[in-house]
């Protein structure tokens, strides 16, 4: 499958059903042809395309890459086909009611109580928006999805077991992929100081069950991250092995020379025990490495 037309359908079904109408047949298409990528492999090179970066309007990116994460997390938790399709209505649903509030984002003042207010109700307008295509199943995802394990969230103060389990699924999946993105009012943190920030988050936002279950599946250094290992040479990971989150599958990007490696070997840490991850590259040369060696994220 042609991976870079899939997620360019993808985003363009977001962008024309956020514009124009909402195609429902359409829509269901283009989830069922993701959710087949990750059907045999829930690590499919898909997921590197999650670190694009929208280069006009960030919601349409940011909702195709929750589609993405979604249905390969849903996968990797064993889920029925039903239940992860409906996962994936759910993120992809889910921010249908930020488009009128989509210059806050452009922002870096602090939001007044009344945007804060307007922000707090987008679930709702969400679920509105879908109500005529989607089951209750998927609306209670949506309106769910800021809910907070300890009752701190929105729209209706919600806890832990009153939240519905798509929405725990997706918010996680949220979470993770505006924090590794740009917004105008900070810069993107690395995948590595993401899944940090959503640890210290256990039992406050997110269940702790969905926490383990996310950390297995992208690993301490999740999918998309570059690292520095014992080699000396520097590698992405591309795939996480279950119950073992720092032997994780590698890509190898540059030597020990500094040379680019467009083809570099890949190393599986779990059976390969004589290297090992030395840690992450940072952030800033991350974003030097990225454009210079021009790494293929899909983009």
């Amino acid at each position: 499958m042609d991976l870079d037309k899939l997620y360019q359908d993808l985003n363009d079904t977001v962008r024309s059903s956020m514009n124009e109408r909402i195609d429902k047949e359409r829509i269901e298409q283009i989830v069922v042809s993701v959710m087949s990528v990750f059907e045999n492999n829930f690590y499919s090179d898909l997921l590197l395309y999650f670190y694009n970066s929208s280069k006009d309007n960030y919601i349409y990116a940011h909702i195709a890459n929750n589609v993405v994460l979604s249905i390969a997390f849903a996968t990797s938790l064993g889920l029925s086909k039903e239940e992860i399709q409906d996962t994936a209505l759910c993120a992809f649903g889910h921010d249908f009611g930020m488009k009128d509030y989509l210059d806050f984002f452009q922002r870096t003042t602090t939001l007044t109580p009344e945007e804060t207010k307007g922000i707090h109700e987008h679930p709702q307008k969400s679920a509105e928006i879908f109500k005529p295509y989607f089951s209750q199943r998927v609306l209670d995802g949506i309106l769910d999805m800021h809910e907070c394990v300890n009752g701190q969230g929105y729209p209706k103060g919600k806890t832990g077991g009153e939240i519905s389990p798509l929405a725990k699924i997706v918010s996680i999946c949220d979470v993770f992929e505006a924090l590794t993105h740009p917004r105008a009012f900070r810069g993107e943190f690395s995948p590595y100081e993401a899944i940090k920030m959503l640890i210290k988050k256990k039992d406050i936002i997110f269940d702790k069950k969905i926490i383990k279950k996310f950390v297995e599946f992208v690993s301490i250094y999740p999918i998309g991250s570059l690292v520095h290992i014992n080699t000396g040479e520097i590698a992405i990971v591309t795939a996480s092995n279950s119950q073992f989150p720092t032997r994780c599958v590698l890509r190898v990007l540059m030597n020990t020379e500094k040379q680019a490696q467009q083809d570099g070997r890949v190393i599986n840490l779990l059976n390969d025990h004589l290297v090992y991850i030395n840690g992450p590259v940072e952030p800033q040369e991350e974003k030097e490495l990225r454009t210079a060696f021009a790494v293929n994220m899909g983009g």
